[in-house]
């Protein structure tokens, strides 16, 4: 049989709250990143901007998890501007590995592109956010001579 003093009760009690605080404040943080990272507060906190579109920039959606088109042909040797429009309540992304392109693609938001000459083939683009390839945001972007 353990006996509890008074003392040894208010430090568990005072543990045991210390550790609770913790673990709220954690989820909070927690809670804060994955609010950030899929864009949702962008309207609220002024985030949304507007982009000059050039008329020559191939304009390229983004919606209910799937880009707007399946595949993209440019030529070789030209530069290239894409107009990326993210028509989510979430983040995307636009990336080709083997261009080593990476556009973070805004929530609700339209971003400019632009990259130099490309070598022709033939290369896979993505969302880069967890889950959303595996759901089926993917394109081939063929480059031609």
């Amino acid at each position: 049989m353990q006996v509890t003093t008074t003392v040894q009760e208010k430090e568990n009690s005072w543990l045991n709250y210390l550790v609770l605080l913790g673990g709220i404040l954690v989820g909070i943080v927690l809670f804060g990143l994955v609010i950030a990272r899929m864009g949702l507060l962008n309207d609220l906190l002024g985030g949304r901007s507007e982009t000059a579109v050039s008329p020559s920039a191939i304009h390229y959606t983004s919606e209910n998890m799937r880009f707007g088109q399946d595949v993209l042909r440019v030529q070789a040797g030209e530069a290239i501007a894409f107009a990326l429009d993210n028509k989510d309540t979430y983040a995307h992304s636009f990336d080709i590995d083997e261009l080593d392109w990476h556009v973070h693609m805004p929530a609700n938001e339209q971003v400019m592109a632009e990259f130099t000459a490309v070598p022709p083939g033939t290369y896979a683009v993505y969302c880069g956010i967890p889950g959303h390839r595996e759901a089926g945001m993917v394109a081939t972007l063929i480059v031609e001579e």
